[in-house]
């Protein structure tokens, strides 16, 4: 009888946030969303997790889009031409790209935000998504070039991430002050976007409205609720309650919902990893792998994983395959490197996962000289314990079990391992970012267009390793690797039986190396209410043409 009564408890309170919230509008006139996580910023160049991306998606539109089954760009606010050589991106914004504020979108947006992304005074982690652009140059109002210094075969996938959503420059001060500091990050009282922010209630809702400056046509249904519900099984609740139209999950996560009566559902390959990441540096005195003047930095090894052999240990020390299998049927596939299967062209085929093999593992680590001295059941080398903290976010179920069954079976290993649980905003802010951590478990998104340099250009590329804005963040830095990223993206005509070989190769060095631990790529779960019409989803977009969505 407690436990039903808990559950009445934390369904009301469920509900409590909800009813408020909706106020005018009712749940007839309102898309009910859900995401796990709240935002932290809506500054397009500056967010770096999902939470802020779930909420940008909505207030900012893109220069171009993505085709919801391919992937590969379309028309969006703007349309463009390529030049011969490949070089220059023309672009022209159409006539009636405004801000919802009634100012004209005009090519002097995209200069201030490519130049608000290389200020020094601007912490953006896209800096490495424009250093291949040479010169954006204003040719008028509505026309722009992007001028490459070179062939850049991942240049839709680098602007997808950096000017795709340009900034309004008239909203930030023209020397690029206080693009960190802004309230207008955070409230922005304009848009560009089919839905405008009306209302933030953190770590319970983000309600928006709909934008009738939006160029496609102002949305039909005038509101938009994303609550904020980071645990599943509450949201399996709601979805079940119809307090939430849209969710998305994992198959597992799927298996649990009483009823999918009145639900419509796609399921296809996540673009996504989640991935054990393992501090090469000392997490103690993090630095930059390059200083200013384009100089190598040595930085301080990290006491435990800049050994190899124990970064192998770990790969072999843990069952991935039982991870894998929590997910349920058709729940995903076991991963070798950066590059998800999906991308079937770059994908190493001959490369084979990491096994679980413990005995090999402990032979490694008695290799590297760790043995147990003492007697109390935890190796040591030097004195020292082999003792380190993984940290987590518990914003994903998947997230969780990887960590949980990571310390369990590496601690039968003789490895002392301590499991940290962060909420999103320090897990990320407070750690991750600024390489402050021993391991951690996250997930990684393979960008769209797909591109084999999504992945692996943000976290194994070397110059991205810069502590408070870089997403290399286990500091990982192997010329070899480099000139191979570098490589794949100059290829001459950009074809993809020219290319294949360079990230397989790519693949395989960082697989040895265990640059990072990768475990799984699962597959993804997206649900909307069948009261909401005209949905049609794909395997790279679910919000495609959300203005022209209704409710029956």
């Amino acid at each position: 009888m407690k436990k039903q009564v808990m559950v009445l408890i934390v369904i009301a309170l469920l509900a409590l946030p909800f009813t408020v919230a909706l106020g005018q509008g009712g749940q007839e006139g309102t898309i009910l969303w859900s995401s796990a996580y709240d935002m932290t910023t809506l500054n397009p160049i500056l967010y770096t997790d999902g939470g802020s991306g779930d909420v940008a998606q909505f207030q900012w539109a893109g220069l171009f889009e993505v085709d919801p089954m391919t992937g590969l760009p379309i028309p969006g606010l703007a349309s463009w031409t390529i030049s011969d050589d490949s070089l220059t991106y023309t672009f022209t914004l159409r006539e009636d790209a405004n801000w919802s504020d009634g100012v004209p979108i005009t090519s002097q947006d995209v200069k201030f935000t490519y130049d608000a992304i290389n200020s020094n005074l601007v912490q953006s982690p896209r800096k490495s998504n424009v250093a291949s652009i040479a010169a954006v140059n204003i040719i008028d109002d509505k026309t722009f070039e992007i001028v490459l210094a070179d062939v850049n075969c991942t240049i839709w996938n680098d602007l997808a991430s950096s000017l795709n959503s340009p900034l309004p420059s008239h909203k930030y001060a023209a020397d690029f002050s206080d693009v960190m500091t802004s309230d207008f990050n955070v409230n922005p009282d304009m848009g560009s976007g089919p839905y405008l922010l009306a209302e933030h209630a953190p770590d319970e809702y983000t309600r928006m409205v709909a934008n009738p400056s939006y160029y496609r046509g102002e949305p039909e249904i005038p509101q938009l609720l994303i609550r904020i519900i980071p645990e599943p099984a509450i949201l399996n609740q709601a979805i079940a309650a119809g307090e939430v139209d849209y969710a998305f999950m994992y198959p597992d996560e799927l298996a649990q919902i009483p009823s999918t009566e009145g639900l419509n559902i796609s399921i296809s390959p996540l673009h996504n990893t989640p991935i054990l990441a393992l501090n090469w540096a000392d997490p103690a005195n993090p630095s930059p792998a390059w200083d200013e003047d384009g100089n190598r930095i040595e930085q301080p090894p990290h006491p435990i994983f800049s050994d190899v052999r124990v970064r192998q240990a770990v790969a072999m020390g843990y069952d991935k395959d039982a991870i894998l299998a929590t997910l349920g049927e058709n729940g995903g596939v076991r991963l070798t490197s950066s590059i998800i299967p999906t991308i079937t062209w770059a994908y190493n085929t001959e490369l084979e996962p990491w096994p679980y093999d413990p005995e090999r593992a402990a032979a490694l680590l008695a290799e590297a000289g760790w043995a147990d001295t003492d007697g109390d059941g935890i190796l040591d080398k030097d004195g020292k314990p082999l003792a380190f903290e993984i940290l987590q976010s518990p914003i994903v179920d998947l997230w969780g079990n990887i960590a949980l069954v990571a310390q369990d079976q590496l601690s039968r290993l003789g490895m002392d391992v301590t499991l940290t649980t962060l909420e999103w905003g320090a897990f990320i802010n407070d750690r991750l970012l600024p390489q402050n951590f021993d391991a951690l478990v996250v997930g990684f998104g393979g960008g769209s267009p797909p591109d084999p340099d999504a992945i692996a250009g943000n976290i194994m590329y070397s110059k991205n390793d810069v502590p408070g804005s870089g997403f290399n963040m286990t500091s990982y830095v192997n010329p070899e690797v480099d000139r191979l990223l570098e490589e794949g993206r100059v290829v001459p005509g950009c074809s993809t039986e020219d290319r294949t070989p360079i990230y397989w190769e790519m693949q395989r060095i960082t697989q040895e190396e265990v640059a990072y631990d990768f475990t799984v790529t699962p597959s993804q779960v997206n649900i909307l209410n069948a009261r909401i019409q005209n949905w049609e989803p794909g395997p790279w977009s679910v919000t495609h043409h959300i203005e022209t969505w209704s409710i029956r």
